[in-house]
């Protein structure tokens, strides 16, 4: 339970073979966690991309609704339908994640959540994003919010909709909504139930040149989670392209906002209205945010940021 002994005899093998100098793991859940006990010299790095490392859903989520206080595992996997994972009680798991010699967390909320169950060395380099196309045609659309993502309710998309339909005599821009998700019909009846559909747009998945478009002409993004995020590359893509973005101050969501305006981080609904009414894209000029992406978000700044923690030049 926990582990692959295929994949583990694999993983043996090429250690074995290539004498790795660096071996960094990312998402080994389905792989088992024997892999991070290290089978040679050399340095053991892990990067957390989720809570996988110490919670079942990998989200952090209690019963799918609520960020958890860590008080009851076994029953929030019965609730979520999961079977709970034993394995995690092993010392041997333990043992395994106290072999990660460096653990590397996209964010200071993921990193001191797993310091707090883990006593590795732990350091946070953020997610990047590639830089985007030089020149990005118009979208088509003017004057709107932009929500970009699944629609399932650990994203908060309900919540923002709800919050669309009590301001919407009193906003003039529109809310758009790309991507898919279990609540799309769901979302859709409630768009025409309330006869919002002069203010709330569904364009469904788009593909990646529409994407960037829709970024660069939007407002602002919004990312109404309610699940604690780690460094989602939605929000940086929106930075990449001189866009601000507005979130919920779930996980680390509020560590790329600030870097913004920390006023376009929200705690409830109430100020989360506050802000799309009273918000002005001129006073967040496109360069600047552009700026802050290249100094944090950037493929250079990782490369920098991580080969020297490795200690290995970059060429």
């Amino acid at each position: 339970m926990g582990n692959s002994s295929s994949i583990l005899k694999k993983f043996e093998g090429l250690v074995k073979e290539v004498k790795p100098d660096v071996v960094h793991h990312h998402n080994i859940s389905l792989l088992g966690y024997r892999l991070l006990k290290k089978r040679g010299d050399y340095l053991n790095l892990y990067t957390a991309h989720d809570y996988w490392l110490i919670c079942q859903q990998n989200n952090l989520l209690k019963n799918g609704s609520e960020i958890c206080d860590g008080s009851s595992c076994f029953l929030c996997s019965l609730r979520c339908g999961r079977p709970p994972q034993l394995w995690r009680r092993r010392k041997e798991f333990r043992e395994a994640v106290g072999n990660i010699d460096i653990l590397i967390a996209p964010s200071n909320y993921v990193r001191n959540k797993i310091s707090e169950n883990f006593d590795i060395k732990a350091v946070t380099i953020p997610n990047f994003v590639p830089e985007p196309p030089s020149r990005i045609e118009p979208s088509g659309f003017s004057n709107f919010f932009l929500y970009a993502g699944v629609l399932e309710r650990h994203k908060g998309i309900m919540n923002l909709i709800n919050v669309y339909r009590e301001i919407a005599d009193k906003i003039d821009a529109k809310l758009l909504i790309v991507g898919d998700g279990s609540l799309r019909d769901r979302i859709k009846k409630d768009v025409r139930r309330n006869r919002l559909e002069g203010k709330i747009a569904f364009l469904g998945w788009v593909g990646r040149g529409l994407l960037y478009r829709l970024l660069k002409d939007a407002k602002a993004l919004i990312m109404p989670s309610i699940c604690p995020e780690n460094c989602p590359l939605i929000a940086l893509e929106a930075l990449s392209l001189g866009t601000p973005v507005i979130a919920s101050n779930k996980g680390g969501l509020s560590e790329i906002v600030e870097k913004i305006d920390k006023d376009l981080i929200y705690n409830s609904a109430e100020e989360l209205k506050q802000i799309l009414l009273n918000f002005n894209k001129s006073k967040y000029i496109s360069y600047i945010i552009k700026t802050i992406w290249k100094k944090h978000y950037s493929l250079e700044y990782y490369l920098k940021s991580y080969f020297e923690l490795i200690k290995m030049p970059l060429n």
